[in-house]
């Protein structure tokens, strides 16, 4: 169909649209170009995030740093604790999260777009036979996590409600999901939560025998995004620009094709 001839877009309106487009996507670039650098903090979530070993096991951050640096701006990922990540975010020591949930850091302000999504998966001993359905139900059960952490809606509202019992073992430090797996596999903990592709990038990095545990079910997958504070220099135009970028189709093939790299 010829849309000029026809009415449904005319010539006028065609230019009219190409000068629309192309002074928002100036706008754009634009008014990030005075932010050279952003400083985004995370923990190591290894594969997703680890930043201490680059590139090599640092999904989300070789994603995001190839994304930005077309647009010249350079970023800055620095590992920490998990919520001592988010403190820096909250205070603006930091520029924001490079990998949070509205639930982690609610005072942030998130890409609209996800950046990915994560599969969060129960596991229990080997001799275990509780098996995760919807609702959750651990009865008396004990839930290993790590502090900080936002799972999925019912987890969260799970941890928030026993946080104080001895229903829940909540761990801290960047060792926190090996040590949960120790404690699992000694029986010191009835269940832990994590993501799959996480657990099976520290299973086998580490060398863990994971021979004692068993998958006891999974949620359905959950949206991650990045996170700035409000007060960052340009965070609304920097947000505006990563959601651009994020919902092309393109860059979401190119991620999808470095996670499959950690698909064991």
């Amino acid at each position: 169909m010829n849309y000029f001839k026809c009415g449904a877009f005319s010539p006028f309106k065609y230019y009219l649209f190409f000068i629309v487009v192309n002074v928002t996507c100036s706008f754009t670039t634009h008014a990030v170009e005075a932010n050279k650098q952003l400083t985004l903090a995370t923990t190591k979530w290894c594969p997703y995030t680890c930043a201490e070993k680059g590139y090599e096991a640092n999904i989300i951050g070789k994603y995001v740093t190839e994304l930005l640096e077309k647009h010249n701006i350079m970023v800055n990922v620095q590992s920490y604790p998990w919520a001592r990540a988010v403190h820096f975010a909250e205070i603006n020591e930091v520029d924001g999260l490079l990998t949070a949930t509205p639930a982690e850091a609610p005072n942030l302000s998130f890409t609209t777009t996800p950046i990915a999504n994560f599969h969060v998966c129960f596991y229990t001993h080997k001799t275990s036979d509780w098996q995760y359905q919807s609702p959750l139900q651990l009865d008396n059960l004990t839930l290993g996590v790590i502090k900080g952490y936002g799972y999925q809606d019912e987890i969260d509202k799970y941890i928030s409600l026993h946080s104080k019992s001895e229903r829940i073992v909540s761990l801290s430090g960047n060792q926190g999901l090996i040590r949960l797996i120790s404690i699992l596999k000694k029986q010191r903990v009835d269940i832990i939560v994590e993501d799959k592709l996480v657990m099976n990038w520290q299973a086998k990095t580490n060398n863990i025998d994971l021979t004692d545990i068993k998958n006891a079910g999974c949620t359905t997958p959950q949206p991650f995004y990045l996170a700035l504070n409000v007060k960052a220099p340009q965070s609304k135009a920097l947000i505006e620009l990563l959601d651009i970028e994020l919902a092309r189709q393109e860059n979401q093939q190119k991620l999808q094709q470095l996670i499959e790299q950690y698909a064991f």
